[in-house]
């Protein structure tokens, strides 16, 4: 199943809030298996792994129960990228919300951020997407309540004007304390909700934005577009991996520093992109095989002699090991049941 990936911004935006607060920048990264070095590239893209275990670990280390609301009240739009310049420079209130759903996707694949008017009022909405893998899906509390925290600290930086919501809905459970909730939306909040939504009066779509500035507008859109272009058709590392193991996995398995070549990096660079997408050269290996194994053992003309030769295992027997540790049945037995 394909992973929600996530601008390494936020993760950046994250750390230096939790530094702010005191915390050691390389204890905070040592302990949420992050490198340092990562945060120098904000439009890196990392899997939502690694956010989860930022999370946990900038909670624990802050003893913050509720972070999530602090940092979207600290919140900066330098911190989303592109999708911040561009939001800078909109004419009004109603078009910034259009033009942040129009291209959130560029800092979060886990969240689709829509509005509409009904009576008189704007619903802002917070989708967590489904039918991906998204560890917003299971852990959304802080993630969600920045996001909402964000949107009226960035409301404010862009009109000068405070949005005073008329409600304010969570789908996640309601905490222990809700004071700070109280204090930061000023309005009834309310948990285990059918939506994240924020609903607000839609006169303030009207709202002019102070730094608006339409020729920049058409630059940094120009940019933005060409980057979601970009975005959807590129692969992340891990696809590109698999397919070049696939492609050389031809009697000989190829090594880190073969995969790396091909793809013009770097072996240390090539771990890092890995690691940040949550996986390794090696797992992707045993993934790749396993995968090529199941394939080929469904055609009765190729031998298992020859799968095994053909995945780079020096010996029928380290084959017969590996795919039984794989499937938990040998490769005679899993054929068998195929026909």
């Amino acid at each position: 199943m394909q992973e929600a990936q996530f601008a390494l911004a936020i993760a950046r935006d994250i750390v230096q809030y939790v530094v702010a607060q005191g915390v050691e920048v390389n204890q905070l990264c040592t302990a949420a298996q992050i490198d340092p070095l990562w945060l120098e590239d904000p439009d890196r893209l990392v899997s939502g792994e690694v956010l989860k275990y930022l999370w946990h670990e900038a909670i624990r280390q802050t003893k913050d129960s509720d972070l999530g609301l602090h940092i979207g009240e600290a919140f900066d739009l330098s911190a989303i990228g592109i999708v911040g310049y561009v939001l800078l420079n909109c004419q009004t209130y109603g078009q910034v919300l259009e033009k942040l759903s129009q291209y959130t996707r560029l800092f979060s694949q886990g969240v689709a951020i829509n509005h509409q008017i009904c009576n008189g009022w704007v619903q802002c909405d917070c989708e967590i997407m489904g039918n991906i893998k998204n560890y917003l899906q299971d852990e959304p509390r802080h993630p969600i309540e920045s996001t909402f925290a964000a949107l009226m600290t960035a409301t404010e930086q862009l009109t000068g004007n405070s949005i005073s919501p008329q409600s304010v809905w969570f789908q996640h459970p309601r905490p222990l304390n809700c004071s700070e909730h109280q204090r930061i939306f000023k309005t009834s909040v309310q948990f285990s909700q059918s939506a994240n939504r924020i609903v607000f009066d839609s006169n303030c779509l009207d709202w002019s934005v102070r730094s608006a500035n339409t020729n920049l507008l058409s630059v940094f859109e120009l940019h933005a577009s060409a980057m979601l272009s970009t975005q959807s058709q590129a692969q992340n590392y891990t696809q590109k991996v698999i397919e070049v193991i696939t492609n050389s996995l031809q009697g000989e398995v190829p090594s880190i520093e073969a995969i790396a070549r091909t793809l013009m990096l770097s072996v240390r660079q090539l771990q890092r992109e890995l690691q940040a997408e949550n996986t390794s050269y090696q797992k992707l290996l045993a993934e790749t095989r396993k995968e090529m194994a199941l394939r080929h053992l469904k055609n009765p003309e190729t031998s298992i002699h020859d799968v095994a030769f053909l995945l780079g295992f020096s010996e029928p027997s380290a084959f017969h090991r590996a795919f039984k540790r794989w499937t938990g049945k040998t490769p005679r037995i899993y054929r068998s049941n195929q026909t």
